[in-house]
């Protein structure tokens, strides 16, 4: 009996879980340093408006003999229509750089910058990282003489003859060639008369009736 009672005395000092108030002065020391802090809370950023050139249409896009180009586009909002240069600016819109073969338009209010298509009526806006490069190439871009003498090469080269492959003999040889794999598939054959030789190679190869 003295044997079993020291027994469960030891399993339940073993099993009992030991009291924390003993260490509570370690812990009031603060021994590992303070906690840190909470995270800041993070604000997220405010929406963006609506971008200028949604209100915006474009109506014409005209390109002049000199090269310069002219843009012109209504507000729906207001109702009021503009008709810009490259370059040129007025309420606070201004025209960047316009493509009359694109049939497409940039324009720029403040920071922000958008593509205008204008048979779609579409517009898309345009980063920031990338609105520089639009400029340059805005800037880069041929000029209009330049543009019309590379479509007129391009037209002439169109119309430009072929070249035919074969001519004088060469051209005579393979016509006559030309005849021979005509009549051994049974095709009509074309107004072409055939040598003796080729007529005896026909005959030989029993492509044509022996002449008697």
């Amino acid at each position: 009996m003295a044997v079993s009672a020291v027994f469960a005395a030891t399993v339940s000092a073993v099993t009992t879980p030991p009291a924390f108030d003993r260490y509570q002065v370690i812990l009031t020391r603060k021994p590992f340093g303070a906690a840190p802090p909470p995270p800041p809370m993070v604000k997220p950023p405010p929406p963006k408006a609506d971008s200028f050139a949604k209100s915006l249409r474009l109506s014409m896009i005209i390109e002049t003999d000199d090269g310069s180009m002219r843009v012109g586009f209504v507000d729906n909002r207001s109702g009021r229509s503009y008709m810009l240069r490259a370059g040129d600016a007025e309420d606070g819109i201004e025209l960047i750089s316009a493509s009359f073969d694109d049939e497409e338009a940039i324009l720029r209010n403040g920071d922000e910058m958008a593509l205008l298509k204008l048979t779609s009526g579409e517009f898309t806006e345009i980063a920031p990282s990338e609105q520089q490069g639009r400029i340059e190439a805005a800037r880069n871009r041929p000029s209009y003489a330049e543009r019309r003498r590379q479509r007129m090469e391009q037209v002439q080269q169109e119309q430009k003859p072929i070249e035919p492959k074969y001519t004088g003999e060469e051209l005579t040889k393979h016509l006559h060639e030309y005849q021979m794999e005509v009549i051994r598939q049974g095709l009509p054959p074309l107004p072409i008369p055939l040598t003796p030789e080729q007529d005896a190679q026909l005959v030989a190869e029993g492509y044509l009736p022996p002449v008697d």
